[in-house]
């Protein structure tokens, strides 16, 4: 990301990614898991936003450049999407915003990012937590309290 970019100019930004992923990409959860103080990404600093932006575009860019792509059902309430066979993201469906922002906030430690969204096409749900990088340890503990549905 260009560095001359303006403030004004990177806040649209990030409003461009929110509307792309029709969710909060950069909650303060995020921003916490990023800069270390979780805080609204509209109160951050240029040199904080670029950090940001930054991280948002390096997970993008290391998105598998595959062709084989795999959807997996794990239950109505978590879907998964393999590249190669290898966990790329995951979405896991909720009844209510609260309960899938609740979610959010114990699935972060464990994740590279997440966003809760209003549920597309890939959970029999309202909401979705949409989950890129979770961690293979910590998939089994949310499943039997959560989903029941967390297998891999």
């Amino acid at each position: 990301m260009a560095i001359t970019l303006t403030k004004e100019q990177l806040i649209h930004e990030i409003a461009i990614i929110d509307r792309r992923q029709k969710g909060t990409v950069f909650s303060p959860g995020i921003i916490g898991k990023i800069l270390g103080h979780p805080q609204s990404w509209r109160s951050l600093k240029k040199d904080e936003l670029i950090q940001v932006l930054e991280t948002w575009n390096h997970l993008l860019q290391s998105c598998p450049k595959t062709a084989n792509w795999q959807t997996v059902e794990r239950g109505d309430r978590r879907v998964s999407l393999l590249a190669d066979g290898q966990p790329w993201v995951d979405y896991f469906g909720f009844p209510s915003r609260p309960s899938a922002e609740t979610f959010l906030a114990q699935v972060l430690p464990h994740c590279d990012w997440a966003i809760v969204r209003k549920s597309g096409k890939r959970v029999n749900a309202s909401f979705e937590c949409k989950v890129w990088g979770l961690t293979e340890d910590y998939c089994p503990a949310v499943g039997p309290q959560r989903l029941a549905v967390c297998t891999r």
